[in-house]
């Protein structure tokens, strides 16, 4: 059955479970971003390998490098939105930040940036439009 049949049906469908914006060593993230109203709206993300996830059409993809011998690791920003978007990278240990990197968007070019490699995580956050 489709799931328009399901849902006129009165058949529960579980929704997908969104994925937190976190990410670990090795990690990658892809998901959609679009702008309305002047903020940047976001959907829910799909979890893969850092250098192997690709962002689609109006995605963002933002990898985590594995740890390196020096202590940073790098964040590596790929957009096909519609415009560039600007946003945190901060590195957790559990609650307490530990490191902090403003990103800023490019559609013409990937962005990195070195972060501490001490994290446990590097959460995602304070999305807005590129400036």
């Amino acid at each position: 059955m489709t799931l328009a049949l399901l849902l006129a049906a009165g058949v529960a469908v579980a929704a997908p479970k969104p994925v937190k914006l976190e990410l670990k060593a090795g990690q990658a993230l892809a998901f959609p971003a679009s702008i309305a109203d002047g903020k940047v709206v976001l959907g829910p993300a799909r979890l893969g390998v850092f250098g192997k996830l690709e962002p689609g059409p109006g995605e963002i993809a933002v990898g985590l490098s594995p740890r390196g011998k020096d202590l940073y690791e790098d964040v590596v920003v790929v957009e096909k939105t519609t415009a560039p978007v600007d946003f945190l990278a901060t590195g957790l240990i559990g609650e307490i930040k530990i490191d902090e990197r403003d990103i800023h968007g490019k559609l013409d070019a990937p962005v990195t940036q070195r972060i501490g490699a001490t994290a446990w995580t590097v959460w995602l956050n304070g999305f807005e439009v590129g400036k």
